[in-house]
């Protein structure tokens, strides 16, 4: 999924989540007799979705939450090894929380990537998150007993717990969890999601929307940070109304785990703005699906028609309206077949964008018929694009197709009530190139005026 415009913001998430995971109570779920530990669910799917570097990567980010966590003092004794500030030796408690957790990502990016060779690869897939698992917990417990011999710790203790019905359950969970983000990341709906994002990527994001979206995050940051401020400022009025005396290293406390709620709040409206962006994007990409012809790009008859009659509104409407169909094109398809039709119709469409693009609105009405319309262009500008167009489709080279040509109508624009007023006129003059030959366009039969 590299290659994937879904790479970025899906790396970002699970890292998102891999924070909310570590600073709430969603990271380990007690539901007796069971103990759900979901800690490593973000960097099993990162190196599943991505690869190692990725699983190395969110293993990073997992140890340093584990490391930030146990440098905090309201936990428990034994996890204080986990902290260079704490544990007086600040190499090997980097290596313990830091180093170990980002092996385990890295082998859980290979364990994956041996698994995409299985022919059962669902299976394989849950197995290898299960073994991945497994494996983080033994390097836990093996560099806790090589780094901290001190300790008491012994491997066969922490082996025995590694076995239990509990841990193995747990890990059941965690296996099928990362086997429902596989089959919902191959699902046709997530490869389509992939290819409309795709294709946004080119839409610049309105600066509006962007405007609106950072506005609202940065409002509901500064919202939870004095929501937190208050909470933290009543309860230490609360317990000193209470005669309780907290000591400024309680206090410093206190706002440590603060610390660590306003981080798991950041992540969250990460995920949220990221999710948003997304469906910015995928909208911009829709909206934009419903003005353009599928096949070509070019604005569909809707929205060219809607260009036509916005322009012809006002009382000095001018320019011209083009109107272009493809010579024999029944014949071509007949003879060539439709995929070669279709390729025809492309390369008519790229021609009258590459001549029209920047200075018209060019469309396709359906079938072999386009249009043009050119707002602002001189007679003789029309008059030589024209010649152009026809030019450069009869010189046209597509493999197993021959003799392709157009016919042009060209309707002056001044006093037109509008679209359909303009393409009767195109229409008619359309009939008259046919008429004398096809492959040659022709203006519609009235005087041109005196500013043309």
């Amino acid at each position: 999924m590299r290659n994937s415009p879904l790479y970025v913001p899906m790396l970002a998430i699970l890292t998102a989540v891999e924070l909310v995971l570590a600073f709430s109570a969603f990271g380990y779920i007690i539901v007796p007799p069971v103990s759900l530990t979901f800690m490593t669910l973000p960097v099993l799917v990162g190196a599943m979705l991505f690869g190692p570097a990725e699983g190395l990567f969110l293993g990073c980010v997992f140890g340093l939450t584990s490391l930030w966590k146990a440098s905090v003092t309201a936990t428990a004794h034994a996890d204080q090894i986990f902290s260079p500030l704490i544990s007086g030796s600040p190499v090997s408690s980097l290596l313990l929380s830091v180093g170990t957790r980002m092996l385990f990502g890295f082998l859980a990016g290979c364990l994956f990537l041996a698994v995409r060779k299985m022919r059962w690869k669902k299976t394989g897939i849950v197995l290898a998150a299960c073994l991945a698992d497994f494996l983080h917990s033994m390097l836990v417990l093996h560099a806790m007993q090589f780094l901290f011999p001190d300790v008491g710790f012994t491997l066969e203790s922490g082996f025995s717990r590694q076995l239990s019905l509990s841990r193995q359950m747990s890990r059941l969970v965690v296996g099928l969890l990362v086997l429902a983000v596989y089959l919902a990341a191959g699902s046709r709906a997530a490869r389509g999601l992939g290819d409309e994002l795709g294709r946004a990527e080119r839409i610049a994001a309105h600066p509006h929307a962007l405007l609106g979206l950072g506005s609202l995050i940065s409002l509901m940051f500064l919202l939870a940070i004095g929501l937190l401020h208050h909470f933290y400022g009543r309860t230490e009025i609360l317990l000193r109304q209470n005669g309780v005396v907290i000591s400024p290293e309680t206090l410093s406390r206190f706002w440590q785990l603060g610390t660590q709620f306003l981080v798991a709040l950041v992540a969250l409206f990460l995920i949220v703005g990221t999710v948003l962006m997304l469906l910015e994007k995928y909208l911009l990409e829709m909206a934009q699906q419903a003005k353009r012809d599928m096949m070509t790009g070019l604005y569909n008859k809707m929205t060219l028609t809607r260009h036509v009659d916005s322009a012809l509104s006002g009382s000095r409407s001018s320019g011209f309206l083009l109107l272009l169909d493809v010579d024999n094109f029944k014949r071509l398809n007949d003879t060539y077949g439709h995929p070669a039709g279709d390729r025809v119709l492309v390369a008519v469409a790229g021609i009258l964008q590459d001549r029209f693009g920047r200075c018209g609105i060019v469309g396709r009405l359906g079938g072999d018929e386009f249009a043009v319309y050119a707002g602002g262009m001189s007679a003789a500008d029309m008059r030589a694009g024209a010649e152009f167009v026809c030019r450069s489709l009869t010189e046209l080279t597509l493999e197993g197709v021959e003799g392709v040509s157009c016919s042009i109508g060209i309707a002056f624009c001044a006093g037109k009530q509008g679209f359909s007023d303009a393409y009767s006129s195109a229409d008619q003059a359309l009939y008259r190139a046919k008429g004398l030959g096809k492959n040659r366009y022709a203006f519609e039969e009235r005087p041109f005026p005196v500013e043309v």
